[in-house]
């Protein structure tokens, strides 16, 4: 196998995304974390925590001009933090960035069984937790 083929999968859902949706990787990660945890209000520390990634790379991401669009950002009551959630216009991309997703897994998909997908799935995962490690 070649393993270096992940990477142009990726490369090729990520453009797919960039084309149907206008979103580029790190506006994706942020608008689906946000939809899997209900659109949680969160401090950008926590949200960068969750993302894995550094605070002043969520930053930088949350001042691009599209994710600004999507997201609405106060000061908390409590300390000098920043909360973030998203505002009705990501919640509203949300809903296009999930039917694309569903179209390219579809694609992708294509031609298999239930059972084949399955453990296509089943793997897939096992894949992914290895790599965490």
């Amino acid at each position: 196998m070649d393993v270096l083929s992940f990477s142009t999968i990726a490369g090729n859902i990520k453009n797919e995304i960039n084309r149907k949706c206008g979103l580029n990787l790190s506006q994706t990660r942020i608008l689906l974390y946000f939809d899997q945890n209900n659109n949680t209000a969160l401090k950008m520390g926590d949200l960068a925590d969750n993302l894995k990634i550094s605070l002043s790379t969520l930053s930088r991401q949350l001042q691009q001009k599209k994710t600004v669009s999507f997201i609405t950002v106060k000061r908390s009551e409590k300390d000098s933090s920043k909360i973030v959630l998203l505002n009705e216009t990501g919640l509203q991309k949300i809903i296009q960035l999930k039917q694309v997703l569903n179209e390219i897994e579809e694609a992708l998909l294509q031609g298999l069984s239930k059972q084949e997908v399955a453990t296509f799935n089943r793997i897939f995962s096992e894949l992914l937790q290895r790599s965490e490690k």
